[in-house]
């Protein structure tokens, strides 16, 4: 009966990453069909709110619509670069959604400190540091690529929001993974033991 939990659970850990890593990827297909059509990205104007850059006089390009409270800017006639960066959070999200997924599914394999445990857990800390930063600086990219296209770069500047929750959700994991090494050493060192020794004659 445990077995058959543990084997349940590893299918369905391998099932949701796998469909993360196809949704992410057919959310970055969907965007680059989009080339040549509107981008939405997320803005911050140079001056203090957007009431003062409707007053100020600046003109908007045709094709360029200023949005209301978090300034997300439409612009016109996107690449197919800039349609995937805009989606790389999404995009690397789920790919390092699934590559977690199969690492997750081998550490669930009722033995804790195996061999090899610590190693998967390190990696399962880059690829929270890789989803949670990397994504989000793509993304900030892409929305300074359309800004410099459309010649608002001197107005607007790219929205970039970055959170300390993958940085602490990293040293927690790298943390985890030295613990799981110093005991997958202890484990072998007392297994080597158990195996040199000679057996104690009665």
């Amino acid at each position: 009966m445990e077995r058959m939990f543990v084997n349940l659970t590893r299918y369905a850990i391998r099932f949701v990453g796998a469909a993360a890593a196809i949704w992410g990827i057919a959310y970055a297909i969907n965007g680059a069909t989009q080339a040549r059509g509107y981008i939405s990205i997320r803005v911050v104007p140079t001056l203090e709110a957007a009431d003062q850059l409707r007053v100020s006089g600046v003109k908007l390009p045709a094709g360029v619509v200023l949005g209301e409270g978090e300034l997300p800017l439409t612009v016109w006639d996107s690449t197919v670069v800039e349609q995937v960066l805009s989606r790389a959070d999404v995009l690397l999200g789920g790919l390092c959604a699934g590559v977690a997924a199969l690492l997750l599914s081998s550490l669930v394999h009722g033995q804790s400190f195996r061999r090899g445990n610590a190693g998967r857990i390190a990696w399962l800390a880059v690829l929270v540091l890789v989803s949670g930063l990397v994504g989000p600086m793509l993304s900030s990219r892409a929305a300074a690529t359309v800004l410099d296209r459309a010649g608002l770069a001197a107005n607007f500047l790219p929205s970039l929001s970055l959170s300390w929750v993958p940085i602490a959700g990293s040293v927690f994991l790298l943390a985890l993974a030295l613990v799981f090494r110093r005991e997958e050493k202890r484990s072998g060192a007392r297994l080597e033991a158990a195996t040199t020794d000679p057996p104690i004659s009665s």
